[in-house]
């Protein structure tokens, strides 16, 4: 296995880690709030609201973008140009974050209708997650590529454990 690889495996196994024990020690019991109200206008509500921490993530850094933009004269155009390593480091922060935020939404959405209502809280520890996943993965790109692989686990694993329970639920 390449050094590159054993890296990123480690990232992500200890993002796997991690996971389990938040959700072993019941992070979905944390005190986070609930819909006041059990309809589903409210559970629906609810689930945008939190939506809002994602899509700060995606605003940071498309204002990232701009400002780099800005003050590289070759690419103020709107040029891609991969010969400034952190300008390309955000643009795939960006089309990363916004592949995690159309899944997120997808999943919480649906999480927002199926979870009993004492769970919900689970949505905005998801999403409280997800900001210090991208954090995590952003900072991790631009110290090394391979590094990114924890912040994209923790971003990644959590939507694609609630599919699957999503999916198990609709199956039933």
């Amino acid at each position: 296995m390449l050094r590159k690889q054993a890296f990123v495996l480690i990232g992500m196994t200890f993002a796997v880690v991690e996971l389990v024990l938040l959700w072993m020690r019941g992070a979905a019991h944390l005190p986070l709030p609930v819909p006041d109200t059990d309809d589903t206008a409210a559970r629906l509500a609810f689930a945008a609201r939190w939506l809002l921490l994602p899509g700060f993530c995606l605003l940071t850094g498309i204002g990232m973008v701009a400002n780099r933009r800005f003050f590289i004269p070759d690419a103020i155009d709107g040029s891609r140009t991969p010969e400034n390593r952190a300008l390309e480091i955000n643009l795939r922060y960006n089309q990363n974050t916004l592949e995690q935020t159309v899944l997120a939404a997808i999943a919480w959405t649906g999480l927002a209708l199926a979870l009993p209502h004492e769970r919900l809280a689970l949505i905005p520890a998801l999403a409280i997650l997800f900001v210090v996943a991208r954090a995590l993965f952003w900072i991790g790109y631009l110290i090394a590529p391979s590094a990114r692989a924890l912040g994209f686990a923790l971003t990644f694993y959590p939507t694609v454990a609630a599919f699957i329970w999503l999916a198990e639920g609709a199956l039933a």
